[in-house]
This record gives C-alpha cells, structure tokens and sequence, in this order.
C-alpha cells in the first residue's frame, strides 16, 4: 500500500513539476492547474497555521480557560477588523487594525534594525582590529581591507560634503566596494535559485524509471501530444472561420 502511494506521489510531484516548466513554452490550461493548485495549499497551510499556532493558543485557549483573560480581546479585535476592508461599507474600520499593526511593526523593527544592521556591523568592523596581535598575516590584511571598503562606502553615502578631490577618490573607491557587494548578493541569490532548479530536475530523473512507471516521459509526452494536436485543430478552427467570413 506504500508502495503504491509513493508511485502517486511521483507521478503528482513530476506532473505539477512538469506543469509549471510548461509555462515556458505559452500559458496553457495544465500550468494554470498547477498554479492553482500551488496557491490554494499554501492557502490552506497557512490557514492551518494561523488556526493552530495563533488562534487557539493565543486567543481561544486564554478566553476560555481558568483564568479568563479577557486583555487579549483587544488584539484580536484589532486583528479581525483587517477583515472588514473586503466590505466596502464597513471598510474604514480596517484603518485602526492597520493602524496599530504599523505602530507597533515600526516599534519593534526600529530596535532590531540596529542592533542587527547597525550595532552588529559596527562591532564586526571594529573587533578584529581590536584582536591583531594574535591574527595571522591574512586576517589581519582581511580585516583592514573590510574596515577600508567600510570607511570608503561610508564617504560614498556622505552628502554634507561635496565630492571633489581626494573625498571623490575615496567615494569612487566605495563604489567599487559596493559594486562587489552587489555581484557577490546576487551570485548567492542565483546559486540559490538554481539549486532549486537542480532538485526539481533530480526528482524528473528521479521518476523517469521503471519503479515510478516512467511517470516523467509519459507526462511529457502526453503533454507534447496535448499541444501539438491543440496547435493543429486550432489552426484549422481559425482558418475555416476565415472561410466562414
């Protein structure tokens, strides 16, 4: 019986898998399916989520249990009133959820924003300078040029002064700096892409063989059949509605 789930679900994972790269050729009826599909699980997980891990042990559990503590109302009022922008007539009410879920965002993103994108790069720049004389040779050279490219990057955001002269060097310098922040973050953002990519087309290799019943050639061949026939019959609807004119 396991056996036999674990062949559905090849055959499942290759025809969503294959559904979606279908994309890739035009829009057709089998990539909105997959697309559909993708969006109302995640949907429903989501729905899940929010149900078990929010609702019943934040509201639900505290309203009814022993104590009662009826303080956690005001959240959850505030939260539900998100809902009423889907009614235009009662839409404003939404503003005050809104409201406070902006205010109370800011105040928390504020303190960790600093901590985590100010104070953290501010003492990872300056500890290691603190810690040379037990570095070797190419810590130490790695530490100075990081404190360098900061020092440089920093006069490239400096507006109060114009930049002219030596202060544009160390700008253009800062630039360059950037520039290598940018290639190196968007390197990792493709490797990261493309190593999902590599999954997907490993589970196709994966269920192309005997035990999944060859679930990955016999989707795609059915689909290349799909279109071919689609692209014929539908050349000939056009054309005799031509002739019909």
């Amino acid at each position: 019986m396991s056996e036999t789930w674990m062949i559905a679900g090849a055959w499942l994972a290759a025809g969503l898998t294959i559904f979606l790269f279908s994309f890739l050729y035009k829009d057709n009826p089998f990539f909105k399916i997959a697309e559909h599909l993708y969006l109302g699980a995640g949907m429903g997980w989501w729905f899940q989520v929010y149900l078990y891990s929010i609702w019943k042990p934040k509201v639900w559990e505290p309203l009814t249990g022993t104590p009662h503590h009826w303080g956690v109302l005001i959240p959850a009022v505030l939260g539900l009133s998100l809902v009423t922008q889907f009614m235009p007539k009662i839409s404003w009410i939404s503003r005050y959820g809104f409201t406070f879920l902006m205010g109370y965002g800011a105040g928390l993103a504020v303190p960790a924003g600093l901590s985590t994108d100010f104070m953290s790069q501010v003492a990872g720049t300056i500890k290691p300078l603190s810690m040379m004389a037990s570095m070797s040779p190419f810590a130490i050279f790695n530490a100075l040029l990081v404190a360098f490219g900061v020092i440089c990057v920093l006069f490239y955001f400096f507006f109060s002064v114009e930049h002219k002269g030596h202060y544009k060097k160390v700008s253009n310098i800062g630039i360059y700096f950037l520039m290598v922040y940018f290639g190196a973050a968007f390197g990792n953002t493709v490797m990261a892409r493309f190593s999902l990519l590599y999954g997907r087309f490993d589970d196709l290799y994966s269920f192309s063989g005997a035990r999944y019943f060859y679930a990955t050639q016999i989707i795609l061949v059915g689909m290349v059949v799909y279109f071919v026939l689609h692209g014929f019959f539908g050349k000939k609807k056009i054309a005799g509605e031509e002739t019909a004119r």
